[in-house]
């Protein structure tokens, strides 16, 4: 493709902000310029750990979505504690941005599989049909991997 170099810093930039529009435009940047092979990714963990335990939760939503969708293994792997954190969220659109972080992270770190097999039973158990659905999607890729 086209090279991306020019937009990536500024990607992290705007992620860092404490402004809503312009975090939401830096994660919009961030998983059109960058892939899980790019190295400026790395910068952008820390971010997205603050990110994952901000109070907002469409920011946290972001955050979610920009780890399942471009996270590397070793950011799946810094980050799995706090997604799992976020699975007994009492809201359910966390949940379920959760749930399919946790797919990617299965994807990425096969060997942490078993961590999260307790988990699902509540997930599969849940009222929200998006959380239920990513559950089930989860646990197609857990038997798949074994």
């Amino acid at each position: 493709g086209y090279p991306t170099h020019f937009g990536q810093m500024e990607c992290l930039k705007l992620i860092a902000s404490q402004k809503f529009p312009e975090k939401r435009i830096g994660y919009l940047g961030l998983m059109l310029l960058l892939d899980e092979e790019t190295e400026v990714l790395m910068l952008v963990t820390n971010s997205l750990k603050n990110d994952l335990n901000h109070a907002n939760q469409f920011i946290v939503g972001q955050a979610l979505c920009a780890l399942g969708n471009i996270g590397s293994a070793d950011m799946c792997q810094d980050l799995a504690s706090e997604v799992e954190k976020l699975l007994s969220s009492s809201n359910a659109y966390i949940r379920k941005k959760a749930v399919l972080s946790l797919l990617r992270i299965c994807r990425k770190c096969p060997h942490m599989v078993e961590n999260f097999v307790e988990r699902l039973s509540s997930l599969l158990n849940d009222r929200s049909h998006g959380v239920l659905a990513g559950a089930l999607a989860l646990l197609i890729e857990m038997c798949e991997s074994d």
